[in-house]
């Protein structure tokens, strides 16, 4: 099979080959959250376009970059490796089912771009968490000296003047004033 042959063949079959592999992940990893999930339909389309065309395009970086955005940046570099296995896994089952024969040096060029695949993968997920990291730590405080001198130089809050004394004799109460009573007019 020619290399054209081999990048048409894996995009012809690069939905059974996600779907094969998201159910290889559940049941084997019993993972519900894959760190592949985004990423798994844009790398085999990546791999297909590298594979089908000239030996250039195997080695494209931008195309692995491309596919290792997407890569979940909180799953464990061990769980990566372990997704990828099982990519192989089921992209060779999906080509032998086939019954396409695939040469020895046409496996070759597929296992090592999957491989470059998930070396970049790891290299991104790494810089990730040590941006994160970086992000994380928290030093020590250090306070200007012009805010130590200005808060030293804030006079304390003055305290209200003194009420004055109260008058000892008070004055006598006022006398209640009469009520006067007034009669009733008379509607006549």
């Amino acid at each position: 099979m020619s290399a054209t042959g081999m990048g048409l063949l894996l995009e012809e079959h690069r939905t059974e080959i996600g779907t094969t592999w998201r159910q290889a992940v559940e049941r084997e990893l019993a993972v519900r959250e894959p760190a592949l999930a985004f990423a798994v339909a844009p790398l085999l389309r990546e791999m297909a376009l590298a594979l089908g065309g000239d030996a250039e395009a195997r080695r494209s970086r931008e195309a692995w970059t491309r596919c290792a955005v997407l890569v979940r940046s909180s799953a464990a570099p061990a769980q990566l490796a372990r997704e990828f296995k099982l990519l192989h896994r089921c992209l060779w089952q999906a080509l032998k089912t086939r019954g396409a024969p695939i040469s020895q040096g046409e496996r070759l060029a597929a296992d090592e771009w999957l491989d470059e695949a998930l070396a970049e993968a790891l290299e991104r997920l790494e810089r990730v968490r040590l941006r994160a990291a970086s992000f994380e730590q928290h030093g020590p405080v250090v306070i200007p000296p012009i805010a130590r001198q200005t808060r030293a130089a804030v006079p304390p809050r003055p305290t209200p003047p003194p009420l004055p004394r109260r008058a000892t004799a008070r004055p006598a109460p006022a006398a209640p004033e009469p009520i006067l009573e007034l009669e009733p007019i008379d509607p006549s």
